[in-house]
């Protein structure tokens, strides 16, 4: 069987959100599984609703998802900044992220991915990086001039930072933010590919 890109339906949101819970920071460590372990095997600290995932594929021009044997196994959550602003809800990161954002001067046509997960299961092997060529692919032939993602560096996602450097990411600046699992800050790395050059 082979990975097969396409566009998520909103039908897709449960599965989506399953893959998304078992990634969660809170529920990984409620699991046991510790911060080394988080560190290599990489977390999500803001996983949705099921509601929301179905707005957010609804409202999203750049929301994809892997299937195997038409099985939902990846998915890839990102959105232009002007199909953020159209949302319906927002998280407390959505609005300090806009606002960052909006301070860097961030183009509208930019592309945010906001999240990239896949089941822990061999046939999803592969799927994440099938999904990071389609999403740059198609960002490019929309016009988008950069892809920008943020990841944690402090607890550190060691996973996701390295799977963004592979996919053509360079870090360009850091913040700080809180952690929704502490309370507690944390520091979040900017990440950025530059498109269509």
């Amino acid at each position: 069987m082979s990975i097969e890109i396409r566009k998520a339906k909103t039908d897709d949101a449960l599965a989506i959100c399953t893959i998304a819970t078992s990634w969660a920071k809170t529920t990984r460590v409620q699991e046991g599984v510790t911060e080394r372990q988080l560190e290599r095997e990489g977390f999500l600290l803001y996983p949705l609703a099921v509601e929301h995932y179905g707005e957010r594929i609804k409202r999203s021009d750049h929301f994809w998802v892997a299937e195997n044997a038409g099985q939902i196994v990846a998915y890839s959550m990102a959105y232009t900044f002007a199909e953020m602003q159209s949302f319906n809800y927002f998280t407390e990161n959505d609005q300090t992220l806009l606002a960052y954002f909006n301070g860097w001067g961030c183009e509208q046509e930019c592309v945010y991915l906001a999240q990239a997960a896949r089941m822990r299961s061999q046939v999803a092997r592969g799927s994440i990086s099938s999904l990071a060529t389609f999403l740059y692919k198609h960002a490019t032939e929309t016009g988008a001039p950069a892809v920008l993602c943020e990841i944690s560096l402090k607890p550190r996602n060691g996973r996701s930072i390295a799977s963004a450097k592979r996919s053509g990411f360079c870090q360009v600046a850091t913040r700080i933010k809180t952690d929704p699992t502490t309370g507690k800050d944390r520091i979040s790395g900017t990440f950025m590919r530059t498109l269509g050059l």
